[in-house]
């Protein structure tokens, strides 16, 4: 087979993977986030506080700290769009989560691998105008802490040339530690920093100072407040 055949079959198998990628907001991503708020304003009693923060279109990648299982729910419920999640392959074992991440339009990568198919699928969604939350720690914290940061959120943005969003989640280690499968009734929230551009020579350090301060201890009363004009509620 020539090489010229095989990059055409190449070229085509991407320009297919793209058309399937989903940018907006299914009845299963819609039916899943008014759901969730509603057990998570009852259980948890979340708070987001400055959304106004996140654009309400156009590409950008949400950098967030990790602290449990709850931080996917909780980051889906908070931003009033669609939320392309980049999760680990292996959930896909359980066919449930499989069907949710598929039906949601997560991008899927290969741990301990470089993914070229979930960068290049990272990066069309940000050309869509979509936005993408990544866990710059890689996994999730064992103490409540933030972690350290990968460069993989500012690389994609970098590519797509969309800026990055600083995100904090207090309280959610708390409430679903690593050693608990039920989560205890304790109160988490989220708050949105502002965007850093991807472009700037700095914009590492920026990010991950960002994120700290917005995670705070890792508790919910762990950051000073802001103004209650600010705080969202609902």
């Amino acid at each position: 087979m020539s090489a010229n055949k095989l990059a055409g079959e190449s070229e085509a198998g991407d320009q297919a993977s793209a058309e399937e990628l989903i940018c907006h907001q299914t009845l299963t991503y819609r039916f899943l986030t008014i759901s969730l708020n509603l057990i998570f304003l009852a259980y948890f009693r979340r708070r987001i506080e400055n959304r106004q923060n996140l654009p309400k279109q156009g590409g950008v990648v949400l950098a967030i700290n990790h602290q449990s299982f709850l931080d996917i729910p909780l980051v889906a419920m908070a931003c009033n769009r669609h939320i392309c999640f980049v999760a680990r392959q292996s959930l896909e074992q359980s066919s449930f989560m499989k069907f949710i991440l598929r039906q949601c339009g997560s991008v899927l990568v290969k741990r301990g691998s470089s993914d070229r198919r979930a960068l290049r699928a990272m990066v069309e969604h940000l050309k869509r105008g979509d936005a993408i939350a990544v866990f710059p720690e890689g996994t999730r914290t064992v103490d409540g802490q933030v972690g350290n940061f990968t460069k993989g959120a500012l690389h994609v943005a970098k590519i797509a040339k969309v800026p990055v969003l600083p995100v904090g989640i207090r309280g959610a280690y708390e409430a679903l530690p690593r050693s608990r499968t039920f989560p205890f009734p304790k109160r988490v929230a989220l708050r949105f920093g502002q965007a850093v551009d991807s472009a700037a020579p700095d914009a590492q350090e920026r990010v991950e100072q960002a994120v700290r301060e917005l995670a705070g201890d890792g508790s919910f009363h762990g950051v000073a407040p802001i103004e209650s004009s600010r705080i969202q509620e609902k």
